[in-house]
Formats: C-alpha cells, sequence, structure tokens
C-alpha cells in the first residue's frame, strides 16, 4: 500500500510516480522496514470545469454530504509492480478510497 494525497497532484498534467510498497500506514511500525516491492503508476487529475460541475451536481443533489470543492476526474495507470511480496501477483491495481468509499482499478491485460 501507499497513499498519494490529491492535493499532491497538478490539475490536467499527468505524473509518473514509482511507489515503494508498505505493508501499513504506521511510520513506526517495523514491517514497514521490509521491502514489498515497488509499482509503477501514472496519475492524472481532471477538474471538472463549471459547467461540467452544474450536471454532476444535479445527480449529486440526492446526497447529503457534497464536498466543498467540485469534482473531477482521476485516472490512475498501473504500468507495473516489481520485486512484488507474494507468489501470485501478476495484476497489480490500485484501490481508491475517497469519502469511506473504495474502488478498485480495472485490470486489462494487452498481449502485442
Amino acid at each position: 500500500m501507499q497513499i498519494l494525497p490529491l492535493a499532491t497532484l497538478t490539475p490536467d498534467e499527468p505524473k509518473p510516480l514509482t511507489l515503494d510498497l508498505r505493508k501499513n500506514m504506521d511510520d513506526n511500525d517495523d514491517s514497514n522496514k521490509k521491502s514489498r516491492g515497488q509499482i509503477s503508476v501514472e496519475v492524472w487529475y481532471r477538474p471538472f470545469k463549471e459547467e461540467e460541475e452544474n450536471l454532476v451536481e444535479e445527480e449529486q443533489e440526492k446526497e447529503k454530504d457534497e464536498a466543498e470543492h467540485g469534482g473531477g476526474l482521476l485516472v490512475i495507470t498501473v504500468h507495473k509492480g516489481q520485486d512484488l511480496e507474494g507468489r501470485y501477483h501478476t495484476n497489480p491495481y490500485a484501490k481508491i478510497v475517497y469519502r469511506g468509499q473504495e474502488y478498485k482499478t480495472k485490470v486489462i491485460s494487452l498481449q502485442c
């Protein structure tokens, strides 16, 4: 696992990253000292424009806990995982936690 706060992203600018994986997010946990591999991703955040926000807001009026900020599109492309812990990690993915909801990237296997 690894955390990437949205605030670190520049809107409309793809950001390639290679992230060291951790067992958990506790900096004091000795189990995080062990290498768990790396994941190479590209992250891109595109905030909705005002007219797009209006369309989305109409759909989201049913939700009570609307965010203070507009919304946007978050695209995460997982390019590869390397030196991953365990035997069966052939399809790396990203799990996104946003406002308590969990989402998992789709795995698309391309053969050229």
